[in-house]
Formats: C-alpha cells, sequence, structure tokens
C-alpha cells in the first residue's frame, strides 16, 4: 500500500522514515531497504506535483531512498547499478561503513548473478565507463588537470588519476607516490583522500577481467596434497589448520615478492612526520604489502 500525500507532508511521519532508514543501514538490512526506497519512489510519483509543492521536503525523501538502494545494491538490476554509478556514486560517502569492501562485497552479488564470465566483463566495462561519465563532484577545491582548472567531479579526478598512471595495469610504487603526493591530492583533508582512494580502487577492481585468476568473483578450491585452500582475488588462501595440529614453534616465512616495493616505501615512510596525511598513506600501503606477503 503507497504512503498517502499527506502523510508524506507530516513532519512525525518523515521522522519516523529516517529512524528506520538509519536502522536499515546500521544493520545492513539491504532488503527492507530497498522495499522502503521503492516504497518511497512510488508514492512519490503517485503525489502530483509533490516536488513543485514541498521542494526541500522532496528532496529529504530522495536522499533517504538513494541511501537505501545503495544498501540494497544486491537486488539492483545491471542498469539501475549503472545509474547509480555515474549518478549517485558520491552519496555512499553519507553511509559511515561504505568502505570499499562493503561496497565491492554488494557489487559482487550481481556480478555473481552474471553467469557467462564475457557478459561479466562488459558489465564492469560500463561501470567503469560510468565512473568517467559521473559529474558529480567529490572534493571541495577546483583541480588541476591536463594544465587546466576543472570541477572536483568523479569524472575530473578519474582523467586526473589516468593521465598520471595511464588505463593499462599500474605500478603499486607509482601509485602510491601519486596518492601522497599527487599535485591536486596535497591539498585534500584526509576525509577527502579516504573518498578518492575508494574511487580509485573502485576503478582498478573493475578493469579486471573475470576471465582472470586474479579477477574472477568466485572461489577457486585447491586441493593439491599440502596446498589446500582456495585462490581468491589471484591470492592462494590456505585453509586454517586447528591450533592442535600446529607444532609449538615455527620458522616466519620470507616475503612472497614485492620486497623492492616494501624497501622504497619504507625510504618514503622515513620523509614523513608521524601524524601527517602522507605517513598515513604510507604506512596504509605497507600494511596492505605485508598482508599479501602473509597469505
Amino acid at each position: 500500500m503507497l504512503i498517502s500525500e499527506a502523510q508524506l507532508n507530516d513532519k512525525n511521519f518523515f521522522k519516523e522514515i529516517e529512524e528506520k532508514s538509519r536502522d536499515f543501514i546500521d544493520y545492513d538490512q539491504f532488503r527492507e531497504a530497498y522495499d522502503l526506497a521503492k516504497l518511497l519512489e512510488q508514492s512519490l510519483d503517485q503525489a502530483k506535483d509533490f516536488k513543485d509543492r514541498n521542494y526541500e521536503l522532496y528532496h529529504l525523501y530522495e536522499d533517504i531512498i538513494i541511501k537505501m538502494k545503495w544498501v540494497g545494491l544486491p537486488i539492483m538490476t545491471e542498469n539501475m547499478a549503472e545509474d547509480y554509478f555515474q549518478n549517485h556514486l558520491a552519496k555512499i560517502f553519507k553511509i559511515s561503513w561504505y568502505t570499499f569492501d562493503n561496497l565491492w562485497r554488494k557489487l559482487e552479488a550481481i556480478l555473481l548473478s552474471i553467469m557467462v564470465f564475457s557478459e561479466r566483463d562488459k558489465f564492469k566495462k560500463r561501470l567503469a565507463q560510468a565512473l568517467l561519465n559521473n559529474q558529480e563532484k567529490i572534493t571541495s577545491n577546483k583541480i588541476i588537470t591536463n594544465n587546466q582548472e576543472k570541477q572536483p567531479t568523479i569524472a575530473n579526478w578519474m582523467q586526473d588519476y589516468i593521465s598520471n598512471l595511464g588505463t593499462g595495469k599500474i605500478n603499486k610504487l607509482a601509485r602510491t607516490q601519486y596518492l601522497i603526493n599527487g599535485k591536486n591530492i596535497k591539498n585534500l583533508t584526509e576525509e577527502e583522500r579516504k573518498k578518492i582512494k575508494t574511487l580509485f580502487d573502485l576503478y582498478e577492481k573493475l578493469k579486471l577481467s573475470s576471465l582472470t585468476l586474479e579477477g574472477v568473483e568466485e572461489e577457486i578450491p585447491v586441493d593439491d596434497p599440502g596446498h589446500e585452500g582456495v585462490i581468491k582475488g589471484g591470492v592462494f588462501e590456505p585453509y586454517k589448520e586447528p591450533k592442535t595440529l600446529r607444532p609449538v614453534a615455527e620458522k616466519p616465512e620470507s616475503p612472497k615478492g614485492g620486497l623492492d616495493e616494501t624497501v622504497e616505501l619504507q625510504k618514503m615512510l622515513a620523509q614523513y612526520p608521524a601524524g601527517s596525511l602522507e605517513r598515513k598513506a604510507v604506512e596504509e600501503e605497507l600494511r596492505k604489502l605485508e598482508l599479501g606477503n602473509k597469505k
């Protein structure tokens, strides 16, 4: 049953909707969130000229609808997801727990429903293109890219990223240097840096083909003697043995690659004072590299 216009106009009713939407976000109730978004959307469409007569209230409801649909991302159609990546991506940062990992986990639900990997890749490319077309502002100050001053939109940030690092497989060290010393990056707040890093992480993930071990969304089981586990994101993850079966003392494994990168990052770390945004960024990249080496 649709919500009446009288209810939509009622301040107490709006507060109830706000509280309900916060609960759906806090407990990640994606089905309930998506259903609420649909109900509000249909009810607003039924109330003729509601937007013209209640402009501010309409946009408050619209803000709730967009956030509820992001929570309900696993239920979105491909076309809707593409639309949201192009027109509403900035809204995810209004959801406190919406990190890159959470965003990708939800998007994977749609990707896994596409059984043909070549079709899955086409969808990924459409989403990547949606980022390149997105005209939402994601940071505060204007940026300089290709020697031109531009608005800090997602599209323009993507242009700056690509002009510095290219569209192919990127060098991790060069990417870290860009995220720390890029001429546009230096003027950002810590919160803004997190936003654009999420954006770039998303773009890089979408570039990976599902036809490769690195890009496939499914976990690939490995059952070779002495090597039992799964390959996830191109990385082998052994099954954890029960603690009782582990030896009393274990010799630490040597790092699996990435040694040169670690050394370079450690050198970079020494250049920045404790507590600085730059040092935090390098420390984060070092942690990621160390986690990768432990796998």
